[in-house]
């Protein structure tokens, strides 16, 4: 059955190339990555550290720490990018935060470097509805609000939650947030210890996915945020349409992959129908790339059941891998690419999967599938086309 299309009026983010969607889009055009051999972290980071992290910056006001800061600038671009274009909140507006671990600067304090201070405010900075709810109280929204934490997925998670609260008519309005931001040491090499994350080389040597000898990914930190509407009100001016989304499960591993990619295909295919497109007719795929082995078969395995029309892209080599949010930052930067008409793709070697972007390309409109996977057997598709 259908669900009724929405618009995403208005995008923002926060990346390793700075505090504004205009700092994500030039640093993605100018083709190198985002993320630095960092020395000197402190705590258990190892020592060079790659990671693509955001530099210190944003509104003091909105918190102490970079993720809280991250939120509210992510935010508040999406927000005033949709009223630029037309956008005159309803009288519901929900808010969905997705996160996979909330603010991991503040709980690394809280327990291993404890220092006197106001310990009222250090907590409800930890609180995981806290950010979420400084956006709803700056906005007066009121609307439901809710903390998404699907792994991996929990950005797009959230986006195909939104347009389902659209649809039910609990929500007149969406703004969807996610923010992954502090990463620690104990974290990094506990995840690089599954043989995923590599944080003693570059992601050129690493995260090539579609490409043979892919070994996996580096870590990145972003936030990201979109405001949904429902599609064709008269006045706005949408960047993209979300046409269909669908959320499974392969019930498999709790961080693995079903080697039959069975549940991934199913997935993409029921929000190809809710979307009501032909797999055919897909003209580009966002895919997952984390750069994983496992990852790059599964990515391989959607892309040829779409077709060889379809040109597959991802961001994470440039990114670096930033969680529940990344799948989030590929929406957004999948809607500028439909306003500006150019995909900033990663430069492709010549042995790269032929439904692989060679490198930055027209981009001339049409349908674009996108997946997240997570771990826990998560899986999220999203199916975008042009707004009429």
């Amino acid at each position: 059955m259908p669900i009724p299309p929405a618009d995403i009026l208005g995008i923002g983010a926060v990346s390793g190339y700075g505090w504004s969607m205009d700092d994500l889009w030039s640093g993605l055009l100018s083709g190198s990555t985002s993320a630095e051999a960092h020395v000197g972290l402190g705590g258990r980071f190892p020592d060079p550290c790659w990671l693509a992290r955001i530099p210190e910056g944003g509104d003091p006001e909105a918190g102490t720490t970079r993720y809280a800061r991250s939120v509210s600038a992510a935010a508040d671009e999406a927000i005033a990018d949709a009223l630029g274009r037309g956008w005159r909140p309803g009288e519901r507006v929900a808010l969905l935060y997705a996160t996979t671990g909330a603010d991991r600067e503040r709980w690394r304090q809280r327990y291993l470097e404890p220092e006197p201070g106001n310990p009222r405010r250090r907590f409800v900075e930890q609180v995981w509805t806290t950010p979420a709810a400084r956006v709803i109280e700056r906005y007066q929204f009121h609307g439901p609000s809710l903390v998404i934490s699907a792994a991996c997925t929990s950005g797009l998670h959230a986006l195909a939650m939104g347009q389902r609260l659209l649809a039910t008519g609990d929500a007149t309005d969406v703004v969807v947030v996610s923010a992954d931001v502090g990463f620690d040491g104990e974290e990094i090499r506990a995840f690089a210890s599954l043989k995923a994350l590599v944080y003693d080389a570059p992601p050129s040597e690493v995260c090539r996915p579609f490409h043979g000898g892919t070994r996996g990914f580096v870590m990145g930190e972003g936030a990201a945020a979109l405001v949904l509407a429902p599609a064709r009100q008269p006045g706005t001016e949408g960047r993209i349409r979300l046409l269909g989304s669908a959320l499974g499960n392969d019930a498999y591993h709790p961080v693995s992959i079903a080697p039959s990619f069975e549940y991934l295909v199913r997935t993409m295919d029921t929000a190809l129908g809710h979307a009501e497109v032909a797999r055919e007719d897909v003209d580009f795929y966002a895919a997952h790339g984390t750069g994983t082995a496992q990852c790059n078969e599964a990515d391989t395995a959607v892309a040829e059941h779409l077709g060889k029309q379809s040109v597959a892209y991802c961001f994470k080599p440039m990114l670096g891998h930033s969680m529940g949010t990344a799948p989030l930052l590929e929406t957004v930067i999948t809607a500028r690419a439909y306003s500006e008409g150019l995909l900033p793709a990663a430069a492709a070697e010549a042995e790269a999967h032929p439904q692989l972007a060679r490198g930055p390309m027209v981009h001339p409109g049409g349908i674009t599938a996108q997946l997240g996977l997570g771990f826990g057997g998560n899986i999220t598709t999203a199916v975008y086309g042009d707004v009429d």
